[in-house]
């Protein structure tokens, strides 16, 4: 909401400063509109840069806070294991799963899983690998499954295709999982290097973490709009109802294709790049052109 924010609070201020007649009188002493919007604009290059560092430390932390009082203190869910190592550890009765990535969309997948089976003394019986598999709404369809077994004098046997034990539904996964918003910058950019390195699509983590950069920017952008529509001719006798609600019909405009954009990049329908930037591309190009088309007095 921060850049609705800004746009909201430019369009008020401004609006304010309309109604006065201080806009017309800093022009009648020579003042051009760029020398007005500099320093708002200098203003809203902090708060992208504040959004940015908040988004990096406090955001992920209280993120993965949240989602584990809601979904494990409140809807009384049981967390039956960790993300460690970038991966997902599930403990069972007889061993441990291991995912490279949950995908909870419909039907929710999982990639690179492995699990380790133990005996009754802890020993590694065997590892059961395969590439994936797809969730019909009762179990898990397993693609390229095998078995590598571990005899007593630890010589390792492979076997061919096998039965795959997962013995989790995907309401566990999602409570094991990291979304995009509860990693920093660096982890993302770790989690997508391992995903790459190890064959496996990152998906639209790299869409998101595209959109750590892009979101941010987008307080200038709105900001620069607001600026470019308040000091236009043409709007300049908007009352301070108006001004907020168009503050608000633009902001919204933003993020629906923001939402349009970032789903086309998560389904691969777009590049990421163009998913996260093309909305931050249109409005500052609406921005700017409604400034250079203004009328200067």
């Amino acid at each position: 909401m921060l850049p609705i924010a800004c746009l909201v609070g430019v369009l008020l201020a401004f609006a304010l400063l309309n109604r006065s007649g201080e806009v017309l009188a800093f022009q009648g002493l020579g003042i051009s509109r760029l020398e007005m919007a500099a320093p708002v604009l200098a203003v809203a290059l902090l708060i992208s840069l504040f959004d940015f560092g908040f988004s990096e430390t406090v955001v992920p932390i209280t993120t993965r806070e949240a989602r584990y009082l809601y979904t494990v203190q409140i809807k009384g869910g049981v967390q039956k294991g960790v993300f460690a190592f970038h991966r997902l550890w599930l403990r069972s009765r007889d061993g441990f799963l291991s995912v490279e990535r949950y995908d909870g969309r419909q039907p929710p997948r999982l990639y690179g899983i492995t699990f380790l089976h133990l005996g009754m003394d802890h020993n590694l019986i065997d590892v059961h690998k395969a590439d994936g598999a797809t969730w019909d709404g009762r179990n898990w369809l397993v693609n390229n499954a095998h078995i590598m077994r571990i005899a007593d004098d630890g010589s390792v046997s492979a076997l061919g295709e096998a039965t795959f034990p997962i013995a989790f539904r995907p309401a566990d996964f999602i409570l094991v999982r990291q979304d995009p918003e509860e990693f920093s910058l660096s982890e993302l950019n770790h989690y997508i290097r391992s995903l790459k390195r190890k064959g496996l699509a990152p998906g639209g983590y790299v869409v998101d973490r595209d959109l750590k950069f892009a979101t941010p920017l987008a307080c200038l952008i709105m900001v620069a709009l607001g600026v470019a529509l308040s000091i236009d001719p043409l709007p300049r006798h908007l009352s301070l109802g108006r001004s907020f609600g168009l503050g608000l019909l633009i902001g919204f405009g933003y993020w629906v294709v923001l939402g349009f954009t970032s789903s086309f990049g998560h389904s691969g329908v777009i590049p990421a790049w163009l998913a996260a930037w093309l909305p931050n591309a249109v409005f500052a190009t609406l921005a700017v052109s409604i400034f250079l088309l203004g009328e200067e007095h």
